[in-house]
C-alpha cells in the first residue's frame, strides 16, 4: 500500500480549485478505490485537531467529486492486505505478532488464527464449512476442537481492536458455512482490482497516455505475490495468485510502453525491472527493457538481461521466442 499518496494528495483536496481536487480525487480512487474514505477516516480519531479537520474536509471534498456516500465517524472496521506479507488492522491499530500470540496463546496457535482468517478472505462471500477450513488449515491433522478455539480467539480480537458490534457483524455462521462478511472489510486486492478496472477503461476510452499513472498507482498496490506467505490449501488459491500477477504484469507492460513511446527510457528500464522481480520470464516486458537499454547503448546491460531472460525460461527458447527474434535482429544490424 501506498498510505503516503494520501499525505501527497491530502493538501490537493482541501485546495480552493475545483480542478485540482477533482484531480486528487481521480488518483485516489484509482489507486485505493473505496479504502481512500477508510484511510482518511482513520485520522477522524487523531489527538490533534488540525489534523482531524483536514481529514474531514478531505472526506467532504470525496463525497462531492466521486459520488460515494461518506461516513465521517472515525473508522471501526477491518483492513487486510494480502499482496505480499498478511496484513490486518482493526480501526486503527495494525495487529503485531503479540497481538496474535496473546490472543491464541502461543505462536502455533497465532499463525493458525492467520491462516483462517487468510482463507475466509480467499472465500469471500461464499464462506466456507467447518470441513473446508480443517481441509485448508489443519489438512491431515484435523482437529474440530481447535477450530473451534481458534475462531472464538479470532472473534476476542476483533472485539477487543474493534468492539463487541464489528466483532459480531464481520464474522459470521448461516447455513453450515463460516463467513467473513465482505461488507466489514476492505483488502488491497480491492482497491488493485479497483485501479486496474479504472486504468483499463481509461485506456479503452481515451488512450495510454491518460491511463498509465492509474497503471502505476495500481502497481503501487502490488507489494508481492497474494498470499504469498500464509499455511493454506486451497485448489483454486494458485489461480488466484496468477490472476491477479497477470494483471500487475500487464499493467507494468503497459506503463512501459508509454514510457517507451514518451522517449523516457530510464523510467521504462525502472518499470520493467519492477515487473521482472516477479517474473523474469516475461516475454513483453523483456522486450521493452531491452528496446530502452538498447536506445540508450547500454549493451552491456542489454546482454545481461537477456541472459536473465533465458535463463528464467529453464528451458532452450522456442525459435519464434519474440525475444530472441529481436536480439537476432539486433545483433545483425
Amino acid at each position: 500500500m501506498r498510505p503516503d499518496l494520501i499525505d501527497l494528495c491530502l493538501p490537493l483536496l482541501i485546495h480552493p480549485d475545483e480542478s485540482v481536487q477533482r484531480q486528487a480525487t481521480l488518483i485516489l480512487m484509482a489507486t485505493f478505490g473505496t479504502h481512500t474514505f477508510t484511510l482518511l477516516r482513520r485520522r477522524l480519531s487523531h489527538v490533534d485537531p488540525r489534523i482531524r479537520h483536514e481529514a474531514e474536509e478531505a472526506l467532504r471534498t470525496l463525497e462531492r467529486h466521486s459520488g460515494h456516500p461518506v461516513d465521517y465517524r472515525p473508522f471501526r472496521g477491518i483492513h487486510i492486505e494480502c499482496l505480499g506479507a498478511f496484513r490486518v488492522y482493526i480501526g486503527n491499530q495494525e495487529l503485531l505478532p503479540h497481538h496474535w500470540t496473546q490472543s491464541n496463546g502461543s505462536r502455533a496457535g497465532s499463525r493458525k488464527m492467520q491462516a483462517v482468517l487468510a482463507y475466509l478472505v480467499h472465500r469471500g462471500r461464499h464462506g466456507a464449512t467447518p470441513d473446508e477450513i480443517l481441509d485448508a488449515v489443519w489438512q491431515r491433522v484435523r482437529n474440530a476442537g481447535a477450530l473451534s478455539r481458534t475462531l472464538t480467539a479470532l472473534r476476542r480480537m476483533i472485539e477487543q481492536f474493534g468492539g463487541a458490534e464489528l466483532a459480531k457483524r464481520a464474522l459470521a455462521y448461516a447455513g453450515g458455512r463460516y463467513i467473513l462478511q465482505p461488507s466489514a472489510y476492505t483488502s488491497d486486492v480491492q482497491a488493485f482490482e479497483q485501479a486496474i478496472r479504472v486504468a483499463e477503461q481509461t485506456e479503452s476510452e481515451y488512450n495510454l497516455a491518460m491511463a498509465a499513472p492509474i497503471y502505476r498507482n495500481a502497481c503501487a498496490l502490488y507489494n508481492g505475490n497474494y498470499m504469498a506467505n500464509v499455511e493454506i490449501a486451497a485448489d483454486d488459491l494458485d489461480e488466484r495468485r496468477a490472476e491477479l500477477l497477470n494483471a500487475f504484469l500487464n499493467a507494468i507492460e503497459r506503463q512501459a510502453e508509454q514510457a517507451h513511446l514518451d522517449g523516457n527510457d530510464d523510467r521504462c528500464v525502472a518499470v520493467c525491472r519492477q515487473g521482472l522481480r516477479f517474473d523474469p520470464s516475461d516475454e513483453q516486458i523483456t522486450l521493452w527493457l531491452l528496446r530502452s537499454l538498447a536506445r540508450q547503448q547500454r549493451i552491456s546491460e542489454m546482454e545481461r538481461a537477456y541472459r536473465r531472460y533465458v535463463r528464467a525460461l529453464g528451458a532452450p527458447p522456442d525459435a519464434d521466442d519474440a525475444v530472441v527474434r529481436w536480439m537476432d535482429a539486433h545483433h545483425a544490424r
